[in-house]
């Protein structure tokens, strides 16, 4: 073999195997899988053993512990996000109530509160007279739960719903179980409110 083609072919080899670790492609390297997503979301009637767990569920989570003379709810050190992340307020309180309590899920729950109210509790019986002007008509509460809801949060929460969405705790707890019964199922829990 001549000594010129030699170097060639090995100059050429190492460029290969360099741009190769470089990008880091790989012929062999399984596709990235997506699961499917339904394309409607629909929520049955709970039974009365679910409904019974999910109100435990509530009560359980959002007891208040008692200091001296002051109600306080118990405080988690957060995962760590990025200080810019949007209504960082909520995150406490979305914790408390049943939000896991990592990077990825606070960030995003950051991004759905500011799209959905700029990190406000928009609700038609605020005694804010802003915030019952910003309500749409059917979308309550930091999270927008929608009215479609009604009797999936009138059952878990047994009280009327636009009372129960008007609290930014309850609000928080049911965006939670709207979002976590979707995952369960295999969907993406943030779809609605299109996040997915």
């Amino acid at each position: 073999m001549n000594l010129k083609r030699f170097l060639l072919l090995s100059i050429f080899t190492y460029g290969i195997c360099a741009l190769w670790a470089i990008t880091g492609v790989q012929g062999d390297a399984d596709p990235i899988k997506t699961p499917s997503v339904p394309s409607t979301v629909t929520l049955g009637m709970l039974t009365p053993q679910q409904l019974e767990d999910r109100a435990e569920e509530l009560t359980t989570t959002t007891t208040s512990t008692t200091i001296s003379t002051t109600s306080t709810v118990p405080f988690t050190r957060l995962a760590d996000f990025h200080p810019d992340t949007k209504c960082q307020e909520w995150f406490q309180t979305a914790i408390t109530v049943g939000w896991p309590n990592n990077t990825e899920t606070l960030e995003k729950l950051g991004r759905l509160l500011w799209k959905e109210t700029r990190c406000l509790n928009i609700t038609p019986l605020s005694s804010d007279p802003e915030l019952t002007d910003r309500f749409n008509g059917s979308d309550h509460g930091i999270a927008q739960i929608n009215e479609i809801h009604t009797k999936y949060v009138e059952q878990v929460f047994n009280m009327p719903f636009a009372e129960a969405m008007s609290d930014p705790t309850l609000n928080l707890r049911f965006a939670y179980l709207l979002y976590s019964d979707i995952a369960e199922g295999g969907g993406c829990g943030w779809k609605p409110w299109r996040l997915c």
